[in-house]
């Protein structure tokens, strides 16, 4: 077997591609640290950002719990930087059968928000057919105040984690 030494073609094409393949590994760095560097040019924005939690049974209120229902609080938070007004939709759900999701209900409100606010809303959630176990979520998008406009819906969004909750006792 002999062996061909490699022509000045080759070689300049295996040059190329770990000179291509370094300045990739060098440039990555730089694209990722690019969005930090904007943030600090935009300090004197506002900035608010939504959290939904997993939904989870009410315990007490005064209510009265019948076996077919639970009352299931629906909590999220909101943070903003700088004290601002903030709109917000939640929308409440509730999993029936494998395939059909149903709203069971919806809060659109708006708060003033200077650090984070806990926000909770409740709804009573009946089961479907007999069954012993509900399964609900929730989803919240938010508007806010940003030097006197207001930033688009599409600002900040969450969808909470699935809950499966008991109905006759609201423990799971």
């Amino acid at each position: 077997m002999t062996m061909t030494p490699p022509t000045r073609s080759r070689l300049a094409a295996k040059v190329a591609l770990v000179s291509t393949v370094s300045l990739g590994l060098l440039a990555g760095p730089i694209a990722m640290a690019s969005p930090a560097s904007a943030a600090v040019e935009n300090s004197k924005r506002d900035n608010c950002s939504v959290t939904a939690f997993k939904p989870h049974a009410d315990k007490g209120n005064g209510w009265k719990n019948d076996g077919k229902s639970v009352r299931v609080n629906f909590a999220f938070k909101i943070h903003c930087d700088k004290g601002t007004r903030v709109h917000f939709k939640q929308k409440m759900f509730q999993e029936k059968g494998r395939w059909e999701v149903k709203r069971i209900g919806h809060v659109d409100d708006s708060v003033w928000v200077r650090g984070t606010k806990y926000i909770i809303n409740d709804e009573k959630v009946s089961a479907h057919r007999g069954d012993k176990v509900v399964k609900v979520f929730h989803t919240v998008k938010i508007q806010f105040k940003d030097n006197g406009k207001w930033s688009s819906w599409s600002t900040d969004f969450d969808k909470s984690p699935t809950a499966r909750i008991r109905v006759d006792n609201g423990h799971w």
